[in-house]
């Protein structure tokens, strides 16, 4: 590992470490009092909704109905990222775009920062089932937020991000910590292959651009003919292909996760995750483009990615479960997700970029094991 990556490492592990002692923990009726007390809203009803590292409150109210957002005690010192937060869903709500706007001005406390966010209508696209032409829709609609994010830009988004594939290196040292964690070691040798995959290739010339940072299932809405989009916690100013990258990744999570629904796909050739994923980039290619060395570097961005996603959620689960030993089960379902499908998606791409190099804009791949 070099020295630069050394030190996104330690600083993102201390970053995760803290992450997850600043969780906000408020019950139904902190929420209900502090709605009350900070924004004047009268909540009739409050529900808890699934969040990573901050908490989430479905609001309704006389007024209407809302998000209550708790930050993260780690994000909520870095008010200058969520001035760009609040700017860039306003931006995107200015071309068209259905995201969760600020309803009211946030308000920062002791250890968090509150926000209220106009409610969003639609289903989670991880509701859905899949079939390819709802994916070629899934990466037209990125398409369309890549071109408004084109013109968007914020200091506070030049950070050091662990998400960040250019950070990728920095992985590693979890991925490190993954065999003491009783993970199963045909998994850390995919990631570990993944590192080693990763650190071969030279990406000095991908253009950079502000990213949505996390264009996954569970952060795409679907209403109707309409999409909207959710949580920016993770926007950053990196290589503009990643956002290509993790929203095929997702895409093969979601694939490769046994009790979600898929129609469509050919039983024959291609794996259903590596044709969802080609479905997917052939739906943001007709609304963008990708020059020559992001179509070569998409292939190793989606393994990095997935392999990210199963590393960080490995350790977010393990590490909450040792200070939460009776962690309810729904909270340990929901930080493994993604995580275990993670490992199975990428050993289907790990084939198909082994069998061709640039599989997702050239196919077909013919995945010698269907």
């Amino acid at each position: 590992m070099s020295s630069t990556a050394a030190q996104d490492a330690k600083a993102c592990t201390q970053e995760e470490q803290e992450r997850k002692k600043l969780k906000p923990s408020y019950s139904i009726d902190d929420a209900t009092s502090l709605l009350k007390k900070h924004f004047n809203v009268p909540a009739t009803a409050v529900k808890e909704l699934d969040s990573y590292d901050d908490q989430n409150f479905r609001v309704t109210s006389p007024y209407g109905i809302y998000v209550l957002k708790a930050h993260n005690g780690v994000e909520a010192r870095n008010t200058e990222l969520l001035d760009a937060q609040s700017r860039l869903l306003k931006h995107l709500e200015d071309h068209s775009i259905r995201a969760p706007v600020e309803a009211q001005s946030r308000v920062a406390l002791k250890r968090t920062t509150l926000r209220l966010l106009r409610w969003v209508d639609g289903d989670v696209l991880s509701s859905s089932t899949m079939t390819p032409s709802l994916l070629t829709r899934a990466g037209s609609f990125l398409g369309d937020i890549r071109k408004a994010l084109d013109g968007f830009d914020h200091q506070a988004l030049h950070r050091l991000h662990l998400w960040d594939l250019r950070r990728f290196p920095a992985v590693a040292t979890f991925a490190s910590k993954l065999k003491s964690m009783d993970c199963d070691a045909s998994r850390v040798k995919l990631v570990e292959t993944c590192i080693e995959n990763y650190s071969r290739q030279n990406f000095d010339q991908l253009p950079m651009a502000t990213l949505h940072g996390d264009f996954n299932d569970a952060n795409i809405l679907l209403h109707g003919k309409e999409w909207g989009i959710l949580d920016v916690g993770d926007c950053v100013y990196s290589w503009r292909v990643n956002d290509v990258a993790i929203g095929a990744a997702y895409v093969m999570v979601n694939l490769c996760t046994p009790e979600n629904r898929s129609e469509g796909f050919s039983t024959k050739g291609d794996h259903v995750a590596v044709q969802g994923a080609q479905k997917f980039v052939e739906g943001f290619l007709q609304m963008s483009t990708l020059s020559k060395d992001e179509k070569r570097a998409l292939p190793h961005l989606i393994a990095a990615r997935l392999a990210t996603s199963f590393t960080l959620g490995w350790y977010s689960y393990r590490e909450s479960l040792a200070a939460q030993p009776d962690m309810p089960k729904q909270r340990r379902d929901y930080l493994l997700h993604h995580a275990l499908p993670a490992a199975t998606a990428l050993d289907v791409c790990l084939e198909a970029t082994s069998l061709v190099a640039d599989w997702p804009t050239t196919k077909p791949v013919r995945d010698p094991r269907r």
